[in-house]
């Protein structure tokens, strides 16, 4: 037989068996989704959180942010949602702004959970694409969080992913990457794939981090196998916002979103 004939058939051979061995692509269903599409925000899967977070334990939503919460300021046009801040005295506050969560609404346990967001960079914004946990047998952070996207105006140029959760002692521990942004002003996919033994984060097709449960930080104390709900929002100052540009604020800035989905497995 023709030597030449022999390598490339031992070639076609391992290429195939390379081929063969590639990791199955992970294939998703649509189960749940919001594509602002209405004419108002669909409560049907939205709850409004209001004021400053006293009714919830958490003074100042527990990060001394400087905004009052009001459903007024998270509306539906165009087919997106818009999550307005804006300098404005209201209830002993120097601004406003909106949060709305899905719990008891929908609710999640794993599976791939995208938005399209685009986002005002102003000095001391602080907007969040995030889950908590529904039905929590411990309290945060024992119960566990997953800050799927924060986008602080003060670090125009930066994505956070972070998961928080607790050590042995029950002490505040946290784990996440800084990915770099282009800031270019306009609607990126934020996501992430979530199992029982990992999180993986994405900007847009991009992976940007990823933690594994067998992580030596977080190994004995996986709070992440629980139904988890989705959060948006936009805080003013605080402890990760920062400086707040009070001028810039004088005119309403804000988190746009697209839509929400959420997808799980075949």
């Amino acid at each position: 037989m023709n030597t030449k004939n022999i390598f490339f058939g031992i070639l076609i051979t391992l290429l195939y068996s390379c081929h063969q061995s590639d990791p199955e692509v992970k294939e998703y269903s649509l189960i749940w989704e919001d594509q602002f599409n209405g004419s108002e925000i669909n409560t049907d899967h939205w709850e409004f959180q209001l004021g400053d977070g006293a009714q919830y334990g958490l003074w100042r939503w527990g990060n001394n942010e400087q905004q009052y919460y009001k459903k007024e300021n998270a509306r539906v046009s165009n087919g997106k949602l818009l999550i307005k801040a804006v300098a404005e005295e209201y209830n002993g506050y120097d601004y406003t702004s909106a949060r709305i969560r899905t719990k008891n609404l929908a609710d999640f346990q794993h599976g791939k959970i995208e938005a399209s967001i685009r986002m005002s960079d102003a000095k001391g914004l602080w907007h969040a694409f995030w889950l908590l946990p529904t039905n929590p047998s411990e309290n945060w952070p024992m119960s566990g969080e997953i800050d799927i996207m924060e986008f602080i105006g003060n670090e125009p140029f930066e994505i956070l992913n972070t998961v928080h959760f607790a050590n042995n002692f029950d002490q505040h521990q946290y784990l996440g990457g800084t990915t770099q942004f282009a800031n270019d002003k306009d609607f990126h996919v934020y996501s992430i794939e979530w199992d029982e033994n990992k999180i993986i984060w994405y900007l847009d097709d991009s992976e940007t981090y990823r933690i594994l449960r067998s992580h030596p930080q977080i190994a004995n104390n996986w709070p992440f196998n629980a139904e988890f709900h989705i959060l948006l929002n936009t805080a003013v100052g605080g402890n990760l916002g920062g400086e707040i540009d009070h001028a810039a604020l004088m005119s309403p800035k804000y988190m746009e979103v697209d839509y929400v989905k959420v997808y799980q497995k075949k």
